[in-house]
């Protein structure tokens, strides 16, 4: 169980920084799109004003996307075993565009700026994948050592 735990934090952070790291990123080549100059250094402080100001909002969506996503693919995986790394991901992927579409709906237009457009939706589920990946990394159970046997005699 303190396995799953420790996989869901790091699937959870994993996704958070790249789903930042797309938003930021695609917001920032927006701007260079319109003709206004981007350096490095702005895209560094960018990201790390994005990945502390969306904590408050952005990390309880994810959060919320994989908190549903593994258990139910957690359900599928006891049917095929040999398909669980794939599984996970396709779990993180689905999980958070679910939560897209599903806020799409409830609020008339996608409160999340960046999936808009393709490229935005897909850094978003992309992040998801990683997270699906990390989780299946993390929580998989090791395979008990095997022990050798002595040839001493």
């Amino acid at each position: 169980m303190l396995l799953r735990i420790y996989g869901f934090l790091a699937a959870l952070a994993a996704t958070y920084v790249v789903a930042v790291v797309g938003y930021s990123q695609i917001n920032l080549l927006n701007l260079v799109d319109m003709g206004i100059g981007v350096d490095f250094s702005t895209r560094m402080q960018t990201l790390q004003h994005d990945l502390v100001g969306m904590l408050d909002l952005f990390l309880p969506i994810l959060c919320v996307a994989l908190l549903v996503a593994f258990p139910v693919a957690g359900l599928i995986i006891r049917r095929v075993p040999h398909l669980r790394t794939i599984g996970y991901v396709l779990a993180g992927t689905m999980g958070i565009y679910a939560v897209i579409v599903c806020l799409g709906l409830m609020m008339g237009t996608n409160p999340i700026a960046v999936t808009r457009t393709a490229a935005g939706l897909f850094s978003q589920v992309a992040a998801g994948a990683v997270g699906g990946l990390v989780f299946a990394l993390v929580s998989a159970k090791k395979p008990a050592e095997e022990t050798v046997p002595s040839t001493t005699g």
